[in-house]
This record gives structure tokens, C-alpha cells and sequence, in this order.
């Protein structure tokens, strides 16, 4: 058995390397459209120019030595089998041929092999490509020292296309690649069908609403609604990166109940559950989507003096387990929740019926859960860079999730978020310490937290000490007012606000005598409820001194006032379908 193995690696870095957003909307629907079962996408393109004999569009396809079937083919990847050679090695030629015309700094890997069985040949092939991810590649064309470069990206330039010169912005060169998606940007009716954008919106919304194609010109920000002034300051916005957690468990489980089966079997097992990850990842998507719409769906006017029905988010990937997406700021937080908790949903409708005919034990997880990062900025503010630093902010999440859980297992969703104030190249790490840690002493949030309670999701886990439904009702018991407007909790967001400057000047002295400050004007039953709270989310191996935690081993300081007041400044607005001419509000 022969097997062809292609992945796209570093999408994100390749959607985000000039950092404008209309290239990145470009390479983002021409990319959804490369790897797919569709009669439309480049794969099907590339085999129907080499006239081969695959089974990508028709399941029943009658088997012959001479046939390609397909295991998998979502999500910038595809795994296909030949009984021969031939058509595998004329499949790879044309189709890495057709990158390098598409997609010449696109960075990916593949790999060809040969067993005796379809699973030998698999595990070959995903060694060859972990090899493959570690051997430089030469990709065309060469930036040899008199070549001159685009400043954006660093690359060989081009003098720009006549297509791509319509987009107006001062500039005749650009590197291939940039040309390459300028020209998509014109000539592609992404505004009224794109298939990206289809992934995301809802059944009885199709065709109906249009996502922002400009930030300045489109993209209609939570202050405007209120009549703000329209500035820059006031434009903030989310960029959003969640990815699956357990799929190398499920596929090894997989796998491992496949082992005994025949190939037929085998390849259907395997492009099975890609299918049914990839519709549970676009339920998801178009449940948290249908939140947008109903909360912030606004109506803009056209040149042909029509308006029509825009919401304030932008999609960028879907694929496989994963999406990444721009966002209205006061919008993300919900929106991530909701896809993380549809997603575990979903998954497990998708994967059931799946998992029963294969004989999976009952006590194996039957589902998926997606863990990810929120990362806040000005909208005024490049993107080239935060794309790793969401992608940082994921990781972490990802890491929380694994902190309750024993190898093998699938943990629980997580969310980290930080908002970032001013533009930087730093890492994550290097940001953080710098904006957390305040006075060389108090860290001054904790990043990641728990979608939901773990008694809810994994009863053998009592306590959820990094709850995000604890951290939501502090803040909201910390911006509760009376009647009169009158602030009445016993320690109010304005005065986690004050401990927090009174911390980034050493004196945590001053922050302490703010707090109790706030305790002593409090009645018995709000000094409960706080302090309820707290403990609630004290972590294990800390001992809480009031409103912060102690490392029992380290002595180590932290409190969640960063954490309180990011959410605080982007809560989620409360109204009714906007779209109706509801009016809108805040929390706070």
C-alpha cells in the first residue's frame, strides 16, 4: 500500500504576513478554498488536470489499483492511499507545482510511503512528516542581496499586477504573494459568496448578512453605537484563535480499533470522523455567529443607495478543529463561550454513532473540547504580530485544560484573554511579565480560566478554582448599582481600579487600606458573597490574604484585578436585535 501525506503548516503566520486586512481576507478564503470535498476546490482542480481516478467527490467509487481514495481532506490537509504508486507520485508533482504557482511562501509538509498494510504506511508517512517539518525548503522566488524587498513582509518584490494595482494604496510593488491576493481581493465576490463566510453564518441567515470588508469603512465598533466620538482610541477589537483539545487521543483511539479492520474499513473510519470534527466545528461556528446577529447586526448603506444587513466580526479560518476570527471587542468573550460549549456538543452528536459502530469501550470520552485565546487590541493596530500572540494566549489556555486532567484524557474548555494596550514584537511571555507583574511583587491576573464549572463537565473534579462563570459574577457583583446609579458592593470596580495603580507604585500597603476601606461601608451579606467568591477561586497551594493569593512554596503574590477589569471594560452589551432598532447598553 502507498500512501501521500500533505499538510499546510503556519497558516496563521502566512494569513497575517503582510498585516493588512484585506490581504489577510484574501489568503484566507483562497486558502478555504485549496484542500476540500468540493467540486470547486484546487485539490479536485489539480486531480481532474492529471486526469486521475480518485474517490475525493464520490464514496462509491468502484476500486481499482489504479485509484486514489481519500482519509482525510479538511483543514489544509489531505491523506489519500494507492494500491500503485504512479498516480500518487503524479498527484504530488502537480499539486506541490500548484503551490508553488498559488501559494509560493506557503510552508507545508508531505510525505510518500509504502507498507505492506494501509497502517504501516501511515505511520511512516507521519514520521517522514515530522522529518519533513524540520528540513529547511527552498521556496521561489530567491531574495539574492541586489533584490530589492516589500517592506511588509521582507520578501522578493514584484511589480504589481494590473488587478491588483486597482487597490489603490501608493504602492507598485509587493511581494508575490501579496499580488497573488490583491488580485483575489478584486476579482472574488467575497462580499456575496464565499464559502469561508457560509461556514460561519447561520441556515435561515444565508445570504442575508455580509461580513465587514474594511475596518475603517465597515466595521461599525461598540462606541459608535453609542454615539462616541469616531476615533481611534475608541475602536477596539478581538482577534479569537480556539483549537480542539483530544484529537491525538481520539485518532489514536481510532486507530487503534481500526488495526484489525480491512483498508476499506479503515480509510472509511478515518474520513468519517474528519467529517463529522468538521461539521461539529461549523455548528459551532454558525450557534456562536447567530449570537452576533442577534446582539449587533447593523445595516450599511451601499453605493446603489441600498442597505444591507452587516454584522461586526470577519472570519479568517475554519478548518479541521480550529477557527480564528476578528471580532467586535465586547462581543468576543460570549462568543468564544458559546462556540466552546456547542462545540463539546456537537462533537459528541457528530462522533456517537461513529464511536458505537467501531465497538469504542463506554468508558472512552465521546466527544471533543476547544480551548483558546481572546486577544484585545486597537483596531488602528497591525496584525502581523498578533497572530502569535493569541496563538500564545491558546497555548496557555490549552495548558489550563491539561492541568486537571491525567495524560490520555480530555480536559475540560478553556479561555485566556489579554488586552494589549500598545503595539509591540514582544512574546507573550515578555508582555506579560511586563504588564501582570506590577512593582517586581503582585501578579496581577492569572489569564486562563474554565468555561464552565468542572462538576458540570468532569464530576470526578470538585473544585474549579479557575472558574470564569466565578470571575463573570465578581465583576458583576463588583459593578452592581442601586436604583439611583449609587455603586453599593463592597469593593467596586473604581476601587479595584485604585488598587491597582496604588500596586504599580510597591504600595500594597495603600491597596490593602482601599479594600478595607470598601468592607467596612458593607453590609454582613455582601462581605459573604465576596468572600465566597474568593475562595472559591483560590487556587489549590495557595493561601488567600483577603483579595490576593500567596504561594505556600514560593511566596509568590498574585489577584485577579487585571483579570476584573479587562472584563469589566469589555462587557457584554445587553439588548435586544439591534437589527430591529432595539436600543443598546453596557454592564457597568
Amino acid at each position: 500500500m502507498f500512501v501521500y501525506l500533505f499538510e499546510a503548516k503556519s497558516i496563521q503566520s502566512y494569513l497575517f504576513q503582510s498585516g493588512k486586512l484585506k490581504d489577510v481576507i484574501a489568503a484566507s478564503e483562497r486558502l478555504d478554498n485549496l484542500v476540500d470535498e468540493t467540486s470547486t476546490s484546487i485539490l479536485q482542480s489539480v486531480i481532474e488536470s492529471a486526469g486521475l481516478d480518485t474517490d475525493l467527490l464520490n464514496d462509491e467509487l468502484i476500486e481499482s489499483s489504479e485509484t486514489i481514495h481519500f482519509l482525510r481532506c479538511k483543514g489544509g490537509a489531505f491523506y489519500c492511499c494507492a494500491q500503485t504508486q504512479a498516480p500518487l507520485i503524479k498527484l504530488r508533482s502537480l499539486w506541490t507545482l500548484t503551490l508553488q504557482q498559488m501559494f509560493p511562501s506557503l510552508e507545508y509538509t508531505d510525505a510518500l510511503t509504502e507498507a505492506e498494510t494501509l497502517v504501516e504506511a501511515l505511520d511512516l508517512g507521519h514520521q517522514q512528516l515530522a522529518n519533513d517539518r524540520n528540513t529547511p525548503t527552498i521556496s521561489f522566488p530567491i531574495a539574492t542581496a541586489p533584490i530589492e524587498r516589500f517592506s511588509r513582509t521582507g520578501r522578493p518584490s514584484v511589480r504589481m499586477s494590473p488587478l491588483a494595482q486597482r487597490e489603490d494604496d501608493g504602492l507598485n510593488q509587493v511581494d508575490i504573494d501579496t499580488d497573488l491576493h490583491r488580485q483575489a481581493y478584486q476579482s472574488m465576490n467575497m462580499r456575496e459568496a464565499a464559502a469561508l463566510q457560509d461556514k460561519f453564518t447561520p441556515e435561515d441567515l444565508q445570504g442575508t448578512i455580509h461580513y465587514p470588508l474594511d475596518l475603517e469603512k465597515d466595521f461599525l465598533f461598540d462606541d459608535e453605537q453609542h454615539g462616541a466620538p469616531d476615533s481611534d482610541p475608541t475602536k477596539d477589537i478581538a482577534l479569537i484563535h480556539i483549537d480542539g483539545n483530544g484529537l491525538g487521543i481520539l485518532l489514536m483511539r481510532l486507530k487503534n480499533a481500526l488495526k484489525n479492520t480491512s483498508d476499506a474499513e479503515l480509510r472509511k473510519g478515518f474520513r468519517e470522523f474528519s467529517r463529522a470534527l468538521n461539521q461539529a466545528t461549523t455548528v459551532a461556528a454558525k450557534e456562536a455567529t447567530q449570537y452576533i446577529y442577534d446582539k449587533a447586526c447593523y445595516r450599511k448603506d451601499t453605493r446603489s443607495s441600498d442597505s444591507i444587513q452587516m454584522i461586526p466580526m470577519r472570519p479568517i479560518v475554519l478548518g479541521g478543529d480550529d477557527i480564528t476570527l476578528l471580532c467586535r471587542a465586547n462581543l468576543a468573550l460570549e462568543f468564544s463561550t458559546r462556540f466552546c460549549k456547542k462545540f463539546m456538543e456537537a462533537s459528541e452528536a457528530a462522533l456517537s454513532d461513529l464511536f458505537d459502530d467501531l465497538g469504542f469501550p463506554k468508558a472512552y470520552e465521546r466527544y471533543l473540547t476547544a480551548s483558546g485565546g481572546i486577544l484585545y487590541q486597537k483596531a488602528s493596530h497591525p496584525f502581523t504580530h498578533s497572530h502569535q500572540l493569541v496563538e500564545a494566549l491558546c497555548a496557555q489556555a490549552k495548558k489550563r485544560t491539561k492541568s486537571v486532567v491525567d495524560e490520555g484524557a480530555i480536559g475540560p474548555a478553556a479561555l485566556a484573554f489579554h488586552r494589549q494596550s500598545e503595539s509591540t514584537n514582544d512574546s507573550f511571555d515578555i508582555l506579560a511579565d511586563r504588564t501582570l507583574v506590577l512593582g517586581n511583587e503582585m501578579q496581577m491576573g492569572q489569564t486562563a480560566y474554565f468555561v464552565e464549572s468542572l462538576k458540570q463537565t468532569h464530576t470526578s473534579l470538585e473544585r474549579s478554582p479557575f472558574d470564569l462563570n466565578k470571575l463573570k459574577q465578581l465583576v458583576a457583583d463588583s459593578s452592581s448599582a442601586d436604583q439611583n446609579g449609587i455603586t453599593t458592593p463592597p469593593v467596586s470596580m473604581a476601587r479595584w481600579r485604585q488598587m491597582a495603580t496604588a500596586i504599580a507604585q510597591g504600595d500594597i500597603a495603600e491597596a490593602n487600606i482601599i479594600y478595607h476601606r470598601g468592607l467596612s461601608l458593607a453590609t454582613e451579606n455582601q462581605k459573604q458573597a465576596l468572600e465566597t467568591l474568593l475562595d472559591d477561586l483560590t487556587p489549590d497551594g495557595y493561601q488567600r490574604q483577603n483579595w490576593y493569593w500567596i504561594n505556600q512554596q514560593t511566596d509568590e503574590k498574585y489577584c485577579l484585578i487585571n483579570d476584573l477589569l479587562v472584563l469589566h471594560h469589555f462587557a457584554e452589551p445587553v439588548k435586544e436585535n439591534t437589527h430591529t432598532g432595539d436600543k443598546e447598553t453596557t454592564h457597568g
